[in-house]
């Protein structure tokens, strides 16, 4: 019940108008800023440029170490006012001394955070050149000492941390004297190929784990970087974890389905393949044991069914056709072919 000396609260604009911006949080993201231990928020400008949808990027964005959020104006058209208490001074009534508050600025626009709809995956396929061969700083002066560095790539990448590495892991991407590089998928199939053909030679069980000096040998004479070979095993590793122990582990759910998207990408490159025959080249990669489990169903998304039993690669996947920062790359397994002849030779 209301009594006279209830004089209400008194409400005031000040000459003076501040500047605001509200931020209106996700409700993941305020979870985690009011528990216990909240995390560091990184606020970080993307550079400008179209999203592979074909819409412009953001021009900011907040980041956990795992989780980027596009930060986003929306406008409003109520007006909202920020409030600050106050004291009201007595009137010519001579009414006491009252609280009140104060309208120190107005809110046209807030800001809103919306988890980012892409991954950084295209970002690094375009920020870092490809590497397609040994002969690859000799073959493209005009990118090497211009390939930004791992480091700086974070830097300027409109992504968290924990999305970058597994971007990053993901495209088996590596650095040579602090400049990024990720291989072709011709060049992982031809990896790939003569590591599982010498494998086979020397009877190492791929399915089980085993020591990373078994193979440093092949390594050595197959003329590419052990740095590809580190950034393969730790993209199949279960866990992608980094070689710490000297022991490779390959889990099954990730190559057979990693294989036959490198293969299709390779094979594929300027044109159909026969569904039967690619089927069969993608299960003699595999170990005899995981043969059974490399089916199309693993890749869908990645091909296009053109029917008489021909498929080719998406139009929408990338293929290694970037003349500007791709390395010529030759479409023979040279190295494969290496290593059958040693050891036909060893056998006769």
């Amino acid at each position: 019940m209301s009594s006279q000396d209830d004089f209400g609260v008194s409400f005031g604009i000040s000459n003076n108008q501040q500047s605001f911006r509200l931020l209106q949080l996700p409700t993941p993201l305020l979870a985690l800023l009011a528990s216990e231990h909240p995390p560091i928020l990184h606020l970080k400008s993307a550079p400008t440029h179209s999203t592979p949808s074909g819409s412009p990027a953001p021009s900011a964005v907040v980041c956990t170490y795992d989780r980027t959020f596009e930060v986003r104006q929306v406008q409003s058209s109520n007006i909202l006012y920020v409030l600050q208490s106050s004291l009201a001074v007595p009137t010519e009534h001579e009414y006491p001394n009252t609280s009140g508050v104060t309208a120190i600025g107005q809110c046209k626009a807030l800001l809103e955070l919306v988890p980012m709809p892409t991954a950084p995956t295209p970002f690094l396929r375009d920020a870092i050149p490809m590497y397609s061969s040994s002969q690859s700083f000799a073959a493209t002066p005009h990118i090497v000492g211009k390939s930004k560095s791992k480091h700086e790539l974070l830097a300027d990448s409109p992504f968290s941390t924990g999305e970058f590495e597994m971007a990053w892991t993901d495209l088996c991407a590596f650095e040579i004297e602090s400049q990024a590089w990720w291989p072709s998928a011709v060049l992982l199939h031809n990896i790939w190929t003569s590591f599982v053909t010498f494998a086979t030679a020397e009877g190492i069980d791929l399915t089980s784990s085993f020591e990373y000096t078994g193979i440093l040998s092949m390594i050595k004479e197959d003329g590419n970087p052990k740095l590809i070979y580190d950034a393969l095993f730790k993209r199949l590793n279960p866990d992608k974890m980094d070689l710490m122990d000297g022991w490779i582990h390959i889990d099954s759910g990730k190559c057979i389905p990693w294989l036959g998207e490198v293969m299709l990408t390779s094979l594929c490159q300027t044109g159909s393949i026969q569904t039967a025959a690619f089927v069969k080249i993608w299960q003699d990669g595999l170990p005899e044991e995981w043969r059974d489990s490399a089916s199309l169903d693993l890749l869908e998304g990645l091909f296009t069914d053109l029917g008489d039993g021909l498929i080719m690669l998406k139009s929408t996947i990338m293929k290694e056709d970037k003349p500007s920062t791709q390395i010529p790359a030759s479409t023979t397994v040279t190295s494969t072919s290496k290593w059958h002849e040693k050891f036909r030779a060893t056998r006769k």
